[in-house]
């Protein structure tokens, strides 16, 4: 079996409400789909979602791809992948979302060709079915408390709240979430890299009085001591995200005893071997390995959902089937029913092309 064809398509998926962070406010997904394609007719998807802040665009990606990865891919076994991922880091230091996409296809194509789940490729189940926690966007506190209200009536039993810089503010719309959705619904707070030490360790102890779990990425990604600061005083967890953008960031964090916690996700970090990498560094030192996937086609949370289901050192929490959020999809495949996502039994990823890329 030889790779005759890489293709990437556009994606334009409209938001069903606006997804608005301390960062960030998105109204329209916008994806890259790759598809690779055997000489004997076998197909395998990828997805990414390239925006400024993660340093990639939907022109890099492109360049990336058509420039750098394609040529050494065209001609190639897939079978070859540990190979293959080699040549295109040596040819390519960075770009992990142009890198993934292309990964995830390939991954996908090989299941396809064995007529097997993804899963069974990555090493079998360890769980089938993930429970999800559900992203309340940022507003004032009563609509994110309306918005999660929601949610828990959906069935959803663990939230992630949204906040930016204002500690007051922020703290509001906390408790305002918390008293209307009762002490039993789990809850993350997620700041995007919005607040000092200081403030971050004085709005962690206020938090803790209302039940907050998780504290996510309360410092600016490279202030890698701050969030050790914040992680020793801190009486709940403290979770790294945009601080982790690879595995060596995920060992450096480890190794300096500077999080409870890592956020990690298959685009961000390269790839769905990468991911696996980062999950299994969590699990031997004793840190809980979250995993995410941003808000767009659900073939990037059909990814995220087979590595989810055969990695023991990621949570069985975890922040995927955002693909809800988005409309016109033309993937198909994946449902969420009681704030669950069960793991399908398909071919590849497990979803299917309903429409026209």
């Amino acid at each position: 079996m030889k790779i005759e064809q890489i293709e990437i398509f556009p994606l334009r998926l409209p938001y069903k409400k606006p997804l608005i962070t301390a960062t960030n406010r998105f109204t329209v997904a916008n994806g890259l789909v790759i598809r690779a394609v055997s000489d004997d007719g076998v197909e395998g998807y990828g997805y990414t979602d390239p925006f400024p802040r993660t340093g990639e665009s939907e022109e890099s990606v492109r360049s990336a791809v058509e420039k750098f990865i394609k040529p050494v891919l065209l001609g190639r076994d897939p079978w070859e992948l540990a190979r293959i991922r080699q040549e295109i880091n040596q040819r390519l230091a960075l770009n992990p979302r142009a890198k993934s996409a292309v990964q995830t296809a390939l991954l996908d194509l090989l299941a396809r060709s064995m007529k097997v789940p993804l899963f069974v490729l990555l090493g079998g189940l360890v769980r089938e079915e993930i429970k999800i926690i559900r992203m309340v966007s940022l507003g004032d506190p009563e609509a994110m408390a309306e918005e999660a209200l929601g949610l828990i009536q959906r069935g959803f039993a663990a939230l992630k709240l949204k906040i930016s810089g204002d500690l007051e503010l922020g703290f509001q719309r906390i408790s305002t979430v918390r008293k209307t959705v009762g002490d039993e619904v789990f809850i993350k707070v997620d700041a995007n890299e919005a607040y000092d030490s200081k403030s971050a360790i004085d709005l962690a102890k206020r938090m803790v009085d209302v039940g907050v779990e998780v504290f996510e990425q309360p410092v600016p990604r490279q202030q890698k001591e701050a969030l050790r600061e914040v992680k020793d005083d801190s009486p709940i967890n403290i979770e790294a995200d945009q601080s982790v953008r690879s595995v060596e960031d995920a060992y450096q964090l480890i190794r300096d005893g500077a999080v409870d916690s890592i956020n990690t996700g298959i685009q961000k970090v390269g790839g769905i071997i990468e991911a696996r990498k980062i999950a299994e560094l969590c699990e031997l030192a004793g840190v809980q390995c979250a995993l995410s996937n941003t808000g767009g086609s659900m073939l990037g949370d059909a990814a995220a959902l087979q590595l989810a289901a055969s990695a023991s050192g990621v949570s069985s929490l975890c922040e995927i089937g955002e693909f809800e959020a988005i409309t016109g999809d033309p993937f198909t495949g994946l449902e969420v029913r009681g704030g669950v996502l069960r793991v399908p039994r398909e071919v590849g990823l497990g979803v299917k092309l309903a429409g026209q890329l």
